[in-house]
């Protein structure tokens, strides 16, 4: 459990301590197989559209047991994952602090594990998981300050790379908040990694309200579609 936390001559840290043992029995993300060839006539664009559909609607279905895992792990740390502002703050401290430790490194394997879906998210992937959830819980906090927003999930073509794409903001634009949410987990690590000690400039993601202003720029306040914590049957 520990071996992506150790380097030589050094016990893992607190952080890493209760991050392992929080991470013990984290329920895995585990869509059905994409075994889809590629193929560009009528009947593969039919047939790739109809699997897209079912990973779509697998997703839609696995959200409330997904936030509801993260819940349980955020409240190991003390942590209560609320939609309002009070949870959202409390969610944007956590992350600079153990973020980086829930995956040994963001090479290019790990992302394509991510994205791709094809390799179980177990044992030094485990952490995965909830990067994952946490992406979903991002999509939620926006759901809960803005109306009429709308996911668009999909699976690319052959490779089966999945979007989780949100309609709606402000702006007209298109945002994945599970690619970020892996991204910034990237980032901090890698703020942790190169910090100058001796700079009085903190980097954006070691600041424990960079992930609660992130959300309120994406979401400025707007009519209310839903009460809190509420997820929409007919979000797909």
């Amino acid at each position: 459990m520990f071996r992506r936390f150790r380097r030589t001559g050094a016990a893992p840290t607190e952080e890493q301590l209760l991050l392992s043992q929080a991470l013990i029995g984290y329920p895995q993300y585990a869509p059905p197989d994409w075994d889809m060839v590629f193929s560009d006539d009528d009947e593969g664009t039919e047939r790739w559209a109809e699997t897209s559909k079912k990973y779509a609607q697998f997703f839609h279905d696995s959200r409330a047991a997904r936030l509801d895992a993260l819940r349980s792990f955020l409240a190991r740390f003390e942590i209560v994952a609320g939609l309002d502002d009070a949870g959202l703050m409390a969610v944007s401290s956590w992350l600079p602090r153990y973020a980086d430790l829930l995956i040994g490194g963001f090479d290019q394997t790990v992302e394509d594990a991510y994205k791709g879906l094809k390799v179980p998210w177990t044992g030094a992937l485990n952490g995965l998981n909830p990067i994952f959830d946490l992406g979903i819980y991002y999509a939620e906090c926006l759901w809960h300050r803005r109306t009429k927003l709308k996911w668009i999930v999909l699976r690319a073509r052959g490779s089966g790379a999945a979007s989780h794409l949100i309609s709606g903001l402000p702006g007209g634009r298109l945002f994945d908040p599970i690619s970020w949410m892996r991204v910034h987990c990237s980032n901090v690590r890698a703020s942790k990694s190169s910090v100058n000690k001796t700079s009085f400039i903190e980097p954006w993601e070691l600041r424990a309200e960079s992930f609660y202003k992130k959300v309120l720029s994406d979401a400025p306040p707007g009519r209310r579609s839903r009460t809190a914590g509420q997820l929409r049957s007919g979000d797909e």
